[in-house]
């Protein structure tokens, strides 16, 4: 039975109390998706949040109407058709374990229990490990997808933590604890199946990723994590960026369906849109999974959309093609673990609290939007500043004094920074000696684009006195003219300083003129490595052996609003010409496109008449 997790189909179903669990539940429906979608796994309900599990458990609740082993009939079904089958189980939220045993759950600064269990507590060894080894000899359970487990971490006040606790400890001492705390957590059970079951296959949710940012020092076997239902391709963008590094195969899960929250409307995202997430995964080296919602009663949900057929006939060809190939980029930026847990000290989610990643978001949005290849570049991986041209910095608050000075270092020694934000400006500006004036709060700027048309945006403001650009006081070009960006040398290399929170004001309001802003920064530190003729193209290189796949993804959304949040077609780009500042010997499409390519001077020039999602392009 392979272990591969290139492309998979997960249900859950989080088993309540209200409904007889069981009495649909039809193989023939299972074997259904696994007929149209050929995955190379499946993950089903296991326990959800409501604690209950949907087998007759001997360790801790099942649910009340449980009419049939729910679980065995998964189970059996996809054995018998010969694919592993993952368990989707709640971890840390837990609300039946939490209600009956309350000394055992997190509690709340007033010290009532929440929902969440103490990762200090009982909770890991009177049930999780138990019922994983519960599932594992009944059923043969081949993994598990622990869900609600990081981001559902609150700082806990309870009994269980207090002795971690001294007198007066600070919100941000605290929340240390708490990650330290849940990452012990993760080891035990992690350790405990492991050698319970060496070839079982676990992974927390959104553990090293972009929510737990940390380099992976626990045993999980792959990382994993659902993104937001609604805008998912630009989600899948930035947390597959936060992942594809980390050095652990891994795969993200994409809602197969948009969910408009404030009216309950649920809606089965079309072929074409889960392809394009797909396709911003799988250019990244991942692997890739649709969540189908199973049915309050734990059955398969019976549909006979042709969506999941269509959806391998996609997936299947790029397999051989993108699979497992890491990513390389001419551009890095920067996420600083520590300024992040710095800046969300006051918030009790230790590890989710709200709009931490904006900045840091919205300016891998913009560089992506300015068609340039780019990776995170994780704390722990600050030792490798030299894989890229230039490295950009967003406005993070407080940068540890040790990871300043690594990438200060970078730019003597000839590398090309960018400083985004006037504060960081300004904190950067005094370690060079570099002269800034006074930064001006929440101040409307405005720019014009290429084409002369203006538009304004509000942030924080440093004055810098001199540089390039203009950026105006208000919308009329009489109004004051202010420099858009500075340039100093430093050493060997360059540091260029953007004035304004250039990544929290893409991600709240995405515009081209952001977009061409940042690519007349970094056209200035460095020639991109490919440019295309048509706006709305992504592109991400990967390291193909000794020679570079050239991945373009059509950004397109058809007509998107933000009351549409599906659409049943990607509009096609049609004439496309990408420009390669590097003339190469051999260039292929392996997916089988129409293509021509020739060399100009030191350039390689490939012209497709036609880019529906994505393509391939192999150099060498």
């Amino acid at each position: 039975m392979s272990s591969e997790r290139y492309f998979g189909l997960h249900f859950d179903f989080h088993a309540g109390n209200e409904v007889e669990i069981g009495v649909r539940t039809d193989p023939a429906d299972i074997e259904w998706y696994i007929d149209e979608a050929k995955p190379d796994f499946i993950q089903c309900d296991c326990k959800g949040h409501p604690g209950n599990t949907s087998y007759p458990t001997q360790v801790g609740k099942a649910a009340e109407h449980l009419v049939q082993d729910n679980l065995k009939i998964w189970s059996d079904t996809v054995h018998r058709r010969g694919l592993p089958l993952y368990v989707h189980y709640s971890g840390v939220y837990e609300m039946a374990y939490t209600a009956a045993h309350p000394d055992q759950a997190a509690a709340d600064e007033s010290g009532q229990p929440t929902q969440s269990a103490s990762v200090f507590g009982k909770y890991c060894d009177e049930l999780l490990i138990p019922e994983l080894k519960e599932v594992i000899d009944r059923y043969g359970i081949d993994g598990a997808w622990i869900d609600g487990d990081c981001w559902s971490v609150r700082r806990d006040y309870s009994e269980n933590a207090r002795p971690l606790l001294e007198d007066g400890v600070s919100h941000e001492e605290h929340n240390r604890i708490m990650r330290e705390g849940f990452l012990a957590y993760v080891r035990k059970y992690v350790d405990a199946v492991h050698a319970y079951k060496p070839s079982f296959r676990i992974a927390s949710n959104w553990l090293y990723t972009s929510q737990v940012p940390e380099k992976p020092e626990i045993g999980v076997d792959f990382i994993s994590g659902d993104f937001t239902s609604n805008d998912s391709a630009h989600a899948a963008r930035f947390e597959g960026r936060c992942i594809a590094l980390q050095g652990k195969p891994w795969d993200l899960m994409a809602w197969g369906f948009s969910l408009v929250w404030d009216n309950g409307m649920f809606l089965d995202k079309p072929a074409d849109q889960l392809m394009q997430e797909a396709a911003v995964v799988l250019s990244l080296g991942g692997g890739f999974q649709v969540y189908i919602t199973q049915n309050p009663d734990g059955s398969a949900r019976r549909e006979r959309s042709g969506r999941l057929h269509r959806l391998h006939d996609f997936k299947e060809p790029r397999r051989a093609v993108n699979f497992g190939k890491p990513p390389k980029a001419q551009i890095g930026i920067f996420y600083s673990a520590r300024s992040r847990y710095s800046q969300t000290a006051e918030d009790p989610c230790v590890f989710n609290p709200a709009h931490v990643s904006d900045g840091l978001n919205g300016a891998m949005q913009c560089i992506l939007d300015a068609q340039y290849s780019l990776d995170c570049i994780l704390e722990h991986r600050l030792d490798r500043l030299s894989d890229y041209e230039a490295v950009v910095v967003p406005e993070w608050e407080r940068i540890p004094e040790e990871d300043m000075e690594e990438l200060l270092r970078f730019a003597r020694n000839g590398g090309k920074l960018v400083i985004l934000g006037a504060e960081l400006c300004r904190q950067v500006g005094e370690r060079t000696g570099t002269d800034f004036g006074g930064i001006e709060k929440n101040v409307l700027r405005a720019f014009t684009s290429r084409e002369g048309d203006m538009a304004t945006f509000c942030s924080d403001y440093i004055d810098l006195r001199k540089g390039e650009g203009t950026i105006y006081s208000g919308m009329d070009l009489r109004d004051a003219a202010l420099p858009a960006f500075r340039i100093e040398h430093s050493g060997a290399g360059q540091i260029a300083y953007v004035p304004f929170n250039l990544g929290t004001v893409y991600f709240q309001w995405k515009s081209y003129y952001l977009s061409e802003y940042m690519d007349s920064v970094l056209r200035r530190l460095c020639t991109p490595w490919a440019e295309i003729n048509r706006r709305e193209i992504d592109l991400c290189f990967q390291q193909d052996g000794d020679g570079l796949l050239l991945n373009l993804v059509n950004m397109r959304q058809g007509r998107h609003e933000l009351n549409m949040p599906v659409f049943e077609e990607i509009p096609t780009v049609r004439d496309v010409e990408v420009r390669l500042h590097r003339a190469y010997s051999e260039v292929s499409m392996p997916l089988g496109e129409d293509f021509t390519w020739k060399i100009c001077g030191n350039q390689t020039v490939i012209r497709l008449p036609e880019l529906h999602i994505h393509s391939v392009i192999r150099l060498k």
